[in-house]
Parts: C-alpha cells; sequence; structure tokens
C-alpha cells in the first residue's frame, strides 16, 4: 500500500517548492460567486460514433487484507463471512479481488496461513507485531466463492522466496481457485535499503535482485503451473518528487526481464498523497478550493503518467511489449494527515465528495486506455481512506459495529454497470484553469472544467454519458450532441459543498439522486452543478 510506505519516506525526503501556486486561468479567476447567486459557464460536448475501447469487467477490482480478519469481513467464531458486508460488496459491482494486501503481501508467508495450526504473522503496519492469521487463503477462497467472483494474488518478494511462491500459485490451482493473475510482490521498488518498514524483516530488493527473482519464479510457475498469468511491479516516476529508491527500477527491470512477464502492475492512480504543497519545513498549505481543484485534475496527471509508462515499456521491450498490459492495483482518493494540527480534517477527503469525483474522473482515463486491462480499488471497507464500505467497530460485538456507503461506492457502482460496453470518442468544449502542485500531482496547465465520457451499448441502443464537473463554485450548463439518440433519464450525485462525507452518523448525505424529467426536454442543456457527477442515459431513437 503506497500510503504506508510513502509515510516513512516522508520524514527523509527534502523538496524546494518552486512554484507553490501556478497561475489560475482566467476563468478560473472569474468563477467566485456572489452572496446568494449560482454562477454559471457554458460547455458543448460531442459524442461520436468512433470507439475507443471496451470496458472490461477486470477493471472494476478491490483490494481485501489478511489483518484483522479480512478487514471486518470474516468472523472466525462461526468460520463464516459477515453476510451483510458481503452484499455490499456485490452491490457495489465488484469483480475480483486482490489479496493478501499491499505492504503486507511483501511479509505474508501463505503456508503458516493455512490449516488448522497457523503461524502469527507479521503486520507492518503495526511494525512488526504479529498476528493470527484467520483469515487466510482458504478463507479468501471461500470469500471469493461466495461472491462469485475471481481472485488476484500477490506473492511475497520481499521475505519469500521465488520457491514459495511458486508454491503458492500450484497450490491455488489444485484447490480449484479461480484466480485471474499474480504479481510478484508489491511496491518493492519503493522501499530505500537503509530506512526498512521492519527493520527486523528487510524486504528491499534491488531492481536486479528482483528481476533475477521473477525470472526464476517464471521459470518454476511454467514448469508446474503452464498458463498462469504473472506479472512483475514498477513504477515510473512522473510525480512532483520521486517514489522509486532507484530512479532506473522499472526500466532495469522491464530490460532485463524483456517479454517474460504477462503484466506490470503500477500504482500510479493514487490522489494526492498529500494536503499540502510540500512537506515538512518546505510544506505549503493551499486552500481548500485549490486543492479541490488539483485534486479533481490529478486524473490529467495519471493519463500523462499513463503514456509515458507505456512508452517505456515500447522502448525497453520492443516487439515483445505487444503482449504486454498494465494492471493498476491500487487505486483511489489518497490524503494523509500529516499535519497534526490538521489531521483529522485532512483525512476527511479520502471520503469527501471531491475523493469521489477524482475516482470518476480516473476511471473515465482507464477505460480509453486499451492497455490497462485490469485495476484494483483500494481499499474495501474500512473507516479511514476512502473505502467503499465504511466500517466502524465499536468494541467486541458485532452487533454494535456500524456500516455505510461512502460516497465513492455510489461511482464505483455506476461505473461497474458499464462491463461490456463500447467507450465512444467525446470532444468537450468548455473553460479550462491550472490547479498547482499539490502532494505528488505536480501543476497542470489547461485541465477542463468539464470531463465527459460516453458508453455504448454493444447493440447502440443504449448510451451513458458521464459528466464531472471539476469546478468548485460554477454549474456546468452543458449542451449535448449525440447522433440519432434521446436523453431518458438524468442522475446527480452531489452537495453542497465537495467536503461533504457520508458517516455512521448520517449515511445517506450523499446518494445518487434522479433528476425530475423536465430537464429532457429535446434541445434543451443539461445543468451539471458545481463539484459534481451527473450521468444521463440515452436511448436510441
Amino acid at each position: 500500500m503506497l500510503s504506508h510506505r510513502f509515510r516513512f519516506q516522508c520524514t527523509a525526503l527534502f523538496i524546494t517548492v518552486m512554484s507553490a501556486h501556478a497561475a489560475r486561468s482566467s476563468a478560473a479567476q472569474q468563477s467566485g460567486s456572489s452572496a446568494g447567486a449560482v454562477l454559471s459557464y457554458p460547455a458543448t460536448v460531442v459524442v461520436s460514433s468512433r470507439v475507443l475501447n471496451t470496458v472490461r469487467p477486470e477493471i472494476f477490482g478491490d483490494n481485501i487484507e489478511w489483518a484483522n480478519n479480512g478487514m471486518g469481513i470474516w468472523m472466525p467464531e462461526t468460520g463464516s463471512t459477515d453476510d451483510k458486508i458481503v452484499q455490499e460488496i456485490k452491490a457495489a459491482g465488484v469483480t475480483h479481488l486482490r489479496y493478501p494486501g499491499g505492504t503486507l503481501s511483501d511479509f505474508f508467508d501463505w503456508k503458516g496461513a493455512i490449516g488448522a495450526t497457523r503461524t502469527p504473522q507479521p503486520n507492518p503496519f503495526d511494525k512488526g507485531k504479529t498476528q493470527e492469521p484467520a483469515f487466510g487463503p482458504s478463507e479468501f477462497s471461500s470469500l471469493c466463492r461466495k461472491l462469485n467472483i475471481a481472485g488476484m494474488i500477490t506473492l511475497n518478494a520481499g521475505t519469500g522466496t521465488p520457491e514459495s511462491a511458486a508454491e503458492w500459485v500450484v497450490w491455488c490451482r489444485k484447490q480449484g481457485m479461480k484466480v485471474n493473475d499474480f504479481e510478484y510482490g508489491n511496491e518493492i521498488y519503493m522501499v530505500d535499503p537503509n530506512k526498512e518498514d521492519v527493520p527486523t524483516l528487510p524486504i528491499s530488493k534491488s531492481p536486479k535482485q528482483y528481476a533475477d527473482n521473477f525470472l526464476r519464479l517464471r521459470e518454476l510457475v511454467d514448469r508446474s503451473a503452464p498458463g498462469t498469468k504473472l506479472g512483475a511491479v514498477g513504477l515510473l516516476d512522473t510525480g512532483a518528487f520521486h517514489l522509486c529508491h532507484d530512479p532506473n527500477w522499472l526500466k532495469t527491470v522491464l530490460t532485463r526481464i524483456g517479454n517474460k512477464a504477462d503484466f506490470i502492475a503500477i500504482h500510479n492512480g493514487y490522489a494526492t498523497a498529500m494536503r499540502t504543497s510540500g512537506f515538512g519545513s518546505g510544506a505549503v498549505r493551499i486552500s481548500d478550493d485549490e486543492f479541490a481543484e488539483t485534486l479533481l485534475g490529478a486524473s490529467i496527471y495519471v493519463k500523462d503518467n499513463l503514456l509515458a509508462t507505456e512508452a517505456l515499456i515500447r522502448q525497453c521491450v520492443g516487439d515483445g511489449s505487444k503482449k504486454l498490459s498494465l494492471h493498476i492495483t491500487e487505486h483511489g482518493p489518497l490524503v494523509w494527515g500529516f499535519d497534526p494540527a490538521h489531521a483529522q480534517e485532512d483525512s476527511l477527503w479520502n471520503r469527501s465528495l471531491a475523493g469521489a469525483l477524482y475516482q470518476a474522473c480516473l476511471f473515465n482515463v482507464v477505460l480509453r486506455d486499451p492497455l490497462v486491462t485490469s485495476a484494483n480499488h483500494l481499499p474495501l471497507c474500512q473507516d479511514y481512506y476512502g473505502a467503499l464500505v465504511g466500517i466502524h467497530v465499536a468494541g467486541s460485538n458485532r452487533q454494535s459495529w456500524r456500516t455505510w456507503r461512502n460516497v465513492v461506492f455510489y461511482v464505483f457502482q455506476e461505473y461497474s454497470k458499464l462491463a461490456g460496453r463500447q467507450v465512444l470518442a467525446t470532444q468537450v468544449s468548455c473553460p479550462v484553469y491550472s490547479p498547482g502542485m499539490a502532494g505528488i500531482v505536480p501543476a497542470q496547465v489547461g485541465v477542463p472544467s468539464l470531463d465527459a465520457a460516453a458508453f455504448r451499448s454493444p447493440d447502440g441502443n443504449k448510451m451513458s454519458l458521464f459528466l464531472i464537473n471539476r469546478d468548485v463554485k460554477r454549474d456546468a450548463v452543458a449542451q449535448i450532441q449525440v447522433p440519432r439518440m434521446h436523453a431518458v433519464s438524468v442522475t446527480n450525485l452531489s452537495a453542497d459543498s465537495y467536503l461533504a462525507v457520508n458517516s455512521p452518523e448520517n449515511p445517506n448525505l450523499v446518494r445518487p439522486v434522479l433528476q425530475p424529467t423536465k430537464a429532457l426536454v429535446p434541445g434543451s442543456a443539461i445543468r451539471v452543478p458545481r463539484h459534481s457527477l451527473t450521468v444521463v442515459e440515452f436511448r436510441a431513437k
């Protein structure tokens, strides 16, 4: 998990903030509204019939950890799952689950987590303190069967060996467990050998060591479990500061393993990691509006990173790159509460409407890219990050636990319905703005205030148009041009504040609302509220 390792690295990094506040465009400068007035800007969205991609169901995966009884889903006392939470996972549209965790994976001994007698596993989030692995590989397999979905497994490339990793692959096959693919390691490229997460359990690897171990694992797996999809991990640093301990990590690994991997697993979809521009003595705390603008525009940074990563793969692997795809195995809104004076309020951005809208913009980017064949949101359920399902644990009595749907749940749910749809090219004419740097996201120029993506059914009779208004103060008044189709419904996901969150006390504060049909008068414009997601459904005439 990027956030955990990132927290350890931040104390050692020093950043000179050269331009903490980029100049805003004239459109953004004029976005303020007088008391009681709601300003707006005009926009035009033209949907063409050109198909860019087909929405893969594998894009709608999530992450589950072995620790804390599978994030609270597993009930050891009964040897079963909490079916209330299981139903929420189904309702969200999750298509596969990554296990046994992010950072946790590179410390996990799978053999010690099966059978009647189990070995306590180290938890790097708790300084390596051990915990009984009640939610082991067998229990994970049971959950996947109950959900009728596949698993994805992250093999231990830290404290483990290629031999042990290959044995887990074989075990899964003998168990008849449906696993889409296996990735070797989590974020090994981020581990500074001088600053281990758990010093007594070092996991750091040089890119050469990692590549050689991957090639050994590939050899073992091809021999004992042929046909297994196996991926290597890496990251191309294009953000405001570097995350890889070796700046040439991905290039070295790609050059060494060639086309031996089936995919490259990356974690480039987090934003923004920090609430400030810079950190430590160089931190500049920007305003809420400025931060929201950067967060909502961060998907452009992800798009650029994807293009740069794909170009590097072609450069290093040559013709063999044609078989390589990208898996974004962790992504989502991520803001760490580094500043003790503001930690609680900053962490709420993870569950806010703004965070959910970033997720929607990210889906629009990912679904257009045919080289991204799988993705996993993070986390699935908890009460801190932007989890799909919030869980508030109050004591050991499960009856007193409270669960709710975070705002991002509804974004995930709406997009997961699109599996099998064709992604159509869209052209948007609207004002742009230029948000400054925040966290890992660099300053950007010319971010469209309105983001749009269209998804058509294979028979051509239905189409869904997703409109995200990034403007924090103005509504968009959008003229929509869709050949041979007419609108039949409009649904808004919005709130008075982009900081609005669902909570145990108010679980339904932000949820999709179907608008009156008067908004569908032929030829009329669709009003997209400020900082909101609007979904317009169309049918063939």
